[in-house]
C-alpha cells in the first residue's frame, strides 16, 4: 500500500509537470465543455454549481493542487469514509494517471484529459460525500418490508425513520476544496461519531484477520482441567479473535488462562457464562469472520439514520442489547439490563423524552392486549382479574365484567369500551415505578413484579415497554431534575402509601431507542443476535444487493411461542 501510494505520488507530480505546460484557461474551457458531455446521474447538478461558483477553475490538477489532490486520493480509499471499498471511479483516475504519464495522451487532447480528469475527481468527491452522509441503504424499501411483516407474520414493526439527510451545504464543500481541508471535512460529516469510528476500526480488524481453525464438535463440553485435541484448535481460534492472549501457550490444556478467555467470548456474544465450551458455543467459534464484518457494516450503515452526536445528558436503550446506559458529558455513567418486547410484539424504535415518574403505577392494560391476551385468559380463569387486583371501568364507573360482554371485542376493529385498570402493589405489572416519555405507542420504562425474566439470554418477554432491571438508580439519576426535592426516604414514604403519585421533571431527559447489534465497549467487541432480523432486512435493502421482499426464515434461532400472557401478570394455577 506504501508503495502505491509513492507511485501514484511520483506519476501524479510528474503528470502536472506537463499540465503546466497547458493553460488554466484551456483546461478550464474544456472542463466547462465536459460538464455537459461527461457528467450524468443525480450529482451532476452539485458538480456543476460547484465549478461555476469558482468560474470553472480546476480543482485538482496542477502543483498548486498537489497535497489536496493526494488527500482525496487517501480519502477515497480509507475505510473510515468508504467502509465499502466503493470504486468511486478509482480505477478510471489511476488510467488517466496512466496515460498521462505515459505520453499516451497527444499534446493536442492533454487539456481535454486534464479537463476529464479534474471532472472526475470532483465528482467522486461528492459521491463520496453523498455516501458518508447518506450511505446506500434504501431506508423506504426497508419500511415497506417492515409494513409487509403485519400481513405475512403479524408482526407490527414501528422504527419511526428520519428522512434521507440532505446533501450537506455545497459551499462548505467548496471551502474545504479550496483550502486543501479535505480530510477533516468529511470526518466533520461523520454519524454518531464516536461509535462510527469504533466500528470502523473493529471493521478493519476483522478484515485482516486469520481465517478461523473449523473446531470439530463434541456432546461433551470441555471445561478447566481437561486434556483434548480440540484445546489447542479452541485456543488459536481465541487467539485470533483476541480473547486469549497473544502470548498464552498453545497447548491441549484446559487451563485457567483459556477458561478466562472463554469467559470474555461467551460476554461478549450473550452466550450463557459458565467458562465451558460445548456445542453451542463449538457453532459460534465455526462461524467464518465474513459474518462479523457484515454486521459491523450493516451497523455501520445505520448510524446514516442519526446524527453526528446526541444531547449532553441522555438515556440509549439498546434493543438487542437488552440494555440501558444512561450518558452524562460524554461519558457513560450508569448501565442496566432491560427486558424489550417478543419477537413478535417488537418495541419500538424512536426518540422521545423522559418528562416525569409514577410510583405506585396503576397499569391501563392497552387495548391490543385486551384483545389479544385478556379476554382469552379470562375465559380460561375467571377470577383472573381479583387475584391481580385489576379493576374495571366504564367511563368512571366501576363495574363487574362478564364474559358474555367481551367476547364480541376478541377479533373486532371496534375498541374495547371498558378500562381495565390493575392498582398498585407488588404484584402489580409496572412494579413500582415507571418513567413516562407519552408516545403514541403507549410504550415506556418501568419496573417489574417478574425480575426473573432479567437473567434470561434473549430478554425478549413484554408487549413493547422495557422493563427495568435497577428502575431505583435510573430514578437517583433523574431526580436531580426533579421539581422538588426527593430522599429515598421520602420516596419510601410514597411506596408505603401505595398511592399513585407523578414526579416531574424541571428539565426532560432524552430517550433514545436504538438497535445496534454491534457495538465496542472497554476495549471489547460485542456481537449481539439480530433478534427482531433488522439488520438482516437493511443488509438486503442495500444498493446493488436489493431483494425486493422479505421472507422470515422458518429456522430462527429464536423461536416464537404464542403465549398470552407475556405482558399480563402469570396466570395462577387453580
Amino acid at each position: 500500500m506504501k508503495h502505491l501510494k509513492i507511485v501514484l505520488l511520483l506519476v501524479f507530480m510528474h503528470s502536472f509537470a506537463y499540465a503546466q505546460t497547458l493553460s488554466i484557461e484551456n483546461i478550464s474551457s474544456n472542463i466547462q465543455d465536459s460538464l455537459q458531455t461527461h457528467l450524468k446521474g443525480h450529482n451532476r447538478e452539485i458538480v456543476k454549481n460547484i465549478y461555476k461558483k469558482v468560474n470553472y477553475k480546476p480543482l485538482w490538477v496542477g502543483i498548486e493542487n498537489e497535497k489536496k489532490m493526494s488527500q482525496l486520493i487517501q480519502a477515497l480509499k480509507d475505510p473510515l469514509f468508504n467502509y465499502k471499498n466503493k470504486a468511486f471511479d478509482q480505477k478510471a483516475i489511476k488510467r488517466l494517471f496512466f496515460l498521462l504519464d505515459n505520453g499516451e495522451i497527444s499534446q493536442s487532447k492533454k487539456a481535454a484529459v486534464y479537463a476529464r480528469l479534474d471532472l472526475m475527481l470532483t465528482n467522486s468527491m461528492v459521491r463520496l460525500v453523498r455516501f458518508i452522509v447518506q450511505g446506500d441503504v434504501d431506508w423506504k424499501l426497508v419500511q415497506k418490508k417492515f409494513k409487509a411483516l403485519k400481513e405475512s407474520d403479524d408482526i407490527k414493526v414501528k422504527w419511526e425513520m428520519p428522512p434521507v439527510k440532505p446533501f450537506p451545504d455545497q459551499n462548505q464543500l467548496i471551502i474545504a476544496i479550496m483550502e486543501g481541508d479535505i480530510h477533516d471535512y468529511l470526518a466533520s460529516l461523520l454519524p454518531m461519531e464516536k461509535r462510527y469510528r469504533k466500528l470502523v476500526k473493529l471493521l478493519k480488524n476483522y478484515r485482516v484477520m486469520k481465517k478461523f481453525p473449523k473446531i470439530k464438535y463434541s456432546n461433551k463440553p470441555l471445561k478447566l482441567g481437561d486434556r483434548s485435541d480440540r484445546i489447542l484448535q479452541i485456543k488459536k481460534r481465541l487467539q485470533i479473535s483476541g480473547d486469549y492472549p497473544k502470548n498464552a501457550p498453545l497447548d491441549k490444556k484446559f487451563d485457567e488462562t483459556l477458561r478466562q478467555a472463554v469467559i470474555t467470548y461467551q460476554k461478549r456474544y450473550l452466550l450463557k457464562v459458565d467458562g465451558m465450551v460445548d456445542k453451542t458455543m463449538t457453532w459460534y467459534l465455526n462461524q467464518p469472520a465474513k459474518k462479523n464484518i457484515q454486521a459491523i457494516i450493516t451497523n455501520l450503515d445505520k448510524t446514516k439514520l442519526y446524527p453526528k452526536h446526541f444531547e449532553r445528558e441522555y438515556v440509549e436503550v439498546n434493543v438487542p442489547d437488552f440494555n440501558l446506559r444512561y450518558y452524562r458529558d460524554n461519558e457513560m455513567i450508569m448501565k442496566m439490563g432491560i427486558v424489550v418486547g417478543r419477537i413478535d410484539r417488537p418495541t419500538p424504535i424512536f426518540h422521545d423524552k423522559i418528562e416525569y415518574m409514577v410510583i405506585n403505577p396503576t397499569w391501563t392494560i392497552p387495548d391490543n392486549l385486551i384483545k389479544r391476551d385478556l379476554i382469552h385468559v379470562l375465559r380460561e380463569n375467571p377470577m383472573y382479574l381479583k387475584e391481580h387486583n385489576i379493576h374495571v371501568f366504564r367511563g368512571k364507573k366501576e363495574i363487574e365484567i362478564t364474559q358474555e360482554m367481551l367476547d364480541p371485542y376478541e377479533h373486532s376493529k371496534k375498541r374495547v369500551p371498558y378500562r381495565f385498570v390493575q392498582f398498585p402493589g407488588d404484584d402489580n405489572a409496572l412494579g413500582r415505578i415507571k418513567f413516562m416519555f407519552p408516545n403514541k405507542y403507549a410504550v415506556y420504562l418501568h419496573d417489574t413484579d417478574n425480575k426473573s425474566l432479567l437473567t434470561r439470554r434473549y430478554k425478549v418477554y413484554s408487549s413493547g415497554c422495557m422493563r427495568v432491571e435497577k428502575p431505583f438508580d435510573l430514578m437517583d439519576l433523574l431526580l436531580d431534575h426533579a421539581k422538588g426535592s426527593y430522599s429515598r426516604s421520602d420516596i419510601e414514604e410514597i411506596i408505603q402509601t401505595n398511592k399513585p403519585t407523578t414526579i416531574r421533571l424541571r428539565h426532560s431527559i432524552p430517550v433514545h431507542i436504538l438497535y445496534f447489534t454491534v457495538y465496542e465497549e472497554d476495549g471489547l467487541a460485542y456481537f449481539k443476535h439480530d433478534i427482531y432480523l433488522y439488520d438482516k432486512i437493511i443488509e438486503e435493502s442495500v444498493e446493488g444487493h436489493k431483494r425486493a421482499t422479505f421472507s422470515i426464515p422458518k429456522k430462527r434461532m429464536i423461536t416464537v411461542k404464542k403465549q398470552r400472557e407475556k405482558q399480563l401478570p402469570p396466570l395462577k394455577k387453580k
